[in-house]
Parts: structure tokens; sequence; C-alpha cells
């Protein structure tokens, strides 16, 4: 199932299990949001598109952490007029996992796979090598130099 929902400012498309970080939300690390200002939700045979927000949907998500972004620099200057100014600006983001989107009675929910098969596998013994199996070295073969005839070449007489 995928979900389109706004925070933020910002429109973000997110699936079951994905991590995503937006704008700064209140709430500490931990902590779970529902979000309702969800805009489409996605299935595999049906697609919902709301006008302008899909009625009984909400995407649960969990807050992983309170961060800050990597600095930007803003610099202004007028020409000519010997104005320059530099500044810098860290934006608060929060880290958000997506538990689960829920539209109505469906819910799609994040889950580790279970492997199908539990049993242990069998553990085939190595083979013995037999001194049949076993490969034969090749032997080095030497080179041997072949002789080179020279030409002479004999110059040309000028007439």
């Amino acid at each position: 199932m995928l979900a389109v929902f706004k925070t933020g400012g910002k429109q973000y498309s997110v699936k079951p299990g994905q991590i995503l970080k937006v704008e700064k939300l209140d709430g500490k690390k931990g902590d779970s949001i529902s979000f309702k200002d969800v805009l489409a939700v996605s299935e595999k045979t049906q697609n919902t598109i709301g006008s302008p927000l899909v009625e009984g949907a909400v995407i649960e998500a969990k807050i992983l952490d309170q961060i800050r972004d990597k600095k930007i620099i803003v610099f202004k200057k007028r020409k000519r007029q010997n104005y320059r100014s530099t500044q810098g600006h860290r934006q608060y983001l929060t880290v958000l996992k997506i538990e689960s989107i829920s539209m109505g009675l469906k819910k799609s929910l994040t889950g580790k796979k279970e492997l199908k098969d539990s049993s242990p596998a069998k553990k085939t013994a190595p083979k013995k090598k037999t001194a049949s199996m076993k490969k034969s070295t090749p032997k080095k073969k030497t080179l041997t130099k072949k002789s080179v005839s020279k030409k002479t070449v004999k110059p040309k007489e000028n007439k």
C-alpha cells in the first residue's frame, strides 16, 4: 500500500516500513504520531484520491529521532554598494518510521518477513578426493630460441 500525505508544507509519498525526514514535529524519541491529512491512497487494485483529503485514511508513524539537517550558507550581496552578508542555517528535522497505513477497515502493517523454511538445512559431508580425482599439475614448457637471420640491404648505386 502506498499513501501520499502532507506535513510541514510538503507532500510525501510513503510505504509501510519507510524511514523519512520531515519538518520538525512535536514529540520525543519513541512517540507515535498519526497523520490524517492523507491526499491519496493506492493499493494493488484500487487507487483512491481525495478531494482534497481521503476520509477515514490515517498514517501511523513512530519518531526515531529529532535531528538537525546539514548547514546551508545564505549569502547576500549588492553590487557596487559594498554590501555583503553571510549567514548559516541548520533546519530542525524529525526522523519518522511509517508503521501502518489504514483506510477505513483496511490496514497495511510493517512486519518482519518470516522465513518460509524454519527447519535447519541438511549438511552434507565434503567429498574426499581420491587419487584419480586429483588434478595433475601441467608440466612447464621450455622455450627454445629460434635463430633469426638478418637480411642485409645493399645500397643502390646512382647512375
